[in-house]
């Protein structure tokens, strides 16, 4: 158990120079590869009536379905800032590479994910796209049909759930 945990340290601090505390780590250790209870458990967090919630975890490591199964896969919560901008597209965002971009104008709504990745943020209906930040540049990894970057739809009355993951580190 030890050995994990010092294991972790070393690849938080390689990952995300200094920013991964010890307790990071622990929480880390505690959720790591069990997302659905992770989820359950920050459903239960949600204090809004209105607008978006849900877990940002970051994926490391050998992913690939193999045999015998990878050992290298992990999964577990993260801290990072998530930006929300209006509805934007791929025509409307300068990429910096291909899951990082730079959107016009500035964001509606910034807010911090806590250590078990839990996250909300209390929106008026519409339309959105979700970014995280990440090396000081902005993450996503979702689309729509229309070329929509990680885009959510927020209803009268309704908290749309949306779970963010951070993969660019697995393989």
């Amino acid at each position: 158990m030890k050995a994990a945990y010092f294991i972790l340290v070393g690849i938080c601090m390689a990952l995300f120079a200094s920013s991964c505390s010890k307790e990071e780590a622990a929480v880390a250790d505690e959720w790591l590869n069990d997302s659905e209870a992770l989820y359950e458990l920050n459903s239960d967090k949600i204090t809004i009536e209105e607008g978006i919630a849900g877990t940002l975890t970051l994926i490391e490591g050998n992913c690939m379905p193999m045999v015998p199964a990878s050992t290298t896969c992990k999964e577990y919560p993260v801290k990072r800032t998530i930006r929300i901008y209006s509805y934007t597209t791929l025509q409307e965002a300068k990429t910096q590479e291909p899951t990082y971009f730079n959107p016009q104008g500035s964001p509606i709504l910034s807010v911090e994910a806590d250590e078990e990745g839990f996250y909300q943020a209390k929106l008026a209906p519409g339309k959105y796209s979700v970014f995280i930040v990440e090396e000081g540049k902005l993450y996503a990894n979702g689309f729509d049909g229309q070329g929509g970057i990680n885009p959510v739809q927020v209803q009268q009355s309704q908290v749309s759930r949306m779970n963010l993951i951070l993969n660019y580190a697995a393989y």
